[in-house]
C-alpha cells in the first residue's frame, strides 16, 4: 500500500509540474492550441449568396426603373435594365428555392410572362414589389 502511495504522489507532482510549465509558456502554446482547436472545430457555414434584404431592395430599385423607363431612354440602356432586372429576380428565385426560366426563355411575350409570374410569386414571399413606386 505504501508503494502505491508513492507512486498517487509522483503523478500528482508530475501533473503539477506540466501545469506549472504549460502556465509559464502559454504564449508558445496558443498558436498550437488555436491550430488544433480549428482542425477539431467544424467550419462555420458561409450563406451562399447575397442577403435576401439586399436582394429585395435591388428588385424594388430595378423594378421602378424598368417599368417607368424616362422619356427618350436609348434602348441600350432599357435593355440593360430589363437584364438586369430579370437578374436580380432570377437571384431572388435561387435564394427562396424556388423554380424559374429566366435562363431559358427568350426575351419576348414569354419572359414579359415569366418576369409578371416571378413579381406575383415575391410580393406573396413579402418582398412588396408592386409598393415600390
Amino acid at each position: 500500500m505504501h508503494q502505491g502511495s508513492g507512486t498517487q504522489s509522483l503523478e500528482l507532482l508530475a501533473v503539477v509540474a506540466l501545469l506549472l510549465v504549460a502556465i509559464r509558456h502559454r504564449h508558445a502554446l496558443a498558436r498550437p492550441c488555436r491550430a488544433l482547436a480549428r482542425r477539431i472545430r467544424p467550419p462555420r457555414l458561409q450563406p451562399l449568396g447575397r442577403p435576401i434584404e439586399d436582394i429585395a431592395f435591388d428588385a424594388r430599385r430595378l423594378r421602378v426603373r424598368f417599368r417607368y423607363p424616362p422619356a427618350g431612354i436609348r434602348f441600350a440602356k432599357y435593355e440593360g435594365l430589363r437584364c438586369a432586372y430579370d437578374r436580380v429576380l432570377a437571384e431572388a428565385c435561387t435564394a427562396l428555392d424556388h423554380p424559374h426560366l429566366f435562363d431559358v426563355v427568350r426575351p419576348g411575350t414569354e419572359l414579359d410572362a415569366e418576369r409578371y409570374r416571378v413579381e406575383d410569386l415575391l410580393d406573396r414571399y413579402g418582398f412588396r414589389l408592386q409598393d415600390a413606386l
